[in-house]
């Protein structure tokens, strides 16, 4: 079972203006922890995989030390994903993010969470 939505995050150049980059947003409960972003610019899709408690810590406080970080900004969030070459700077609304969050602890409650370790290494070692 899973959570998608197709949403529209705005890209902010260095220069201050924006972009809007289609954004997809995807929760699956066998991986409780995790929400994967895929952003869609230029032809290509860059994929993230942030942590759901990031996201839901980022919605009221500075959130993330590492490659993704989550703040508000008023009634925005500003995300920064952090790579080798460049930090990558979106603004979305708190309102679409909540929403998402909310559909998520629908499917898999916070608190509730469980990763499978044996399944995960038994698929891994394969």
């Amino acid at each position: 079972m899973r959570v998608a939505s197709r949403t529209v995050f705005d890209f902010v150049r260095p220069s201050g203006t924006t972009a809007p980059v289609e954004t997809e947003l995807i929760y699956q409960a066998d991986d409780p922890f995790a929400v994967t972003m895929k952003f869609h610019a230029g032809g290509s899709v860059a994929t993230w995989v942030m942590g759901r408690d990031l996201l839901a810590e980022g919605m009221t406080e500075v959130a993330g030390d590492g490659d993704v970080r989550l703040s508000p900004h008023g009634r925005a969030l500003v995300l920064e994903l952090v790579s080798d070459r460049h930090i990558t700077v979106f603004r979305l609304t708190r309102n679409t993010l909540r929403k998402f969050l909310e559909a998520t602890y629908r499917l898999v409650p916070p608190g509730t969470e469980h990763f499978d370790a044996d399944a995960f290494l038994s698929t891994v070692l394969r």
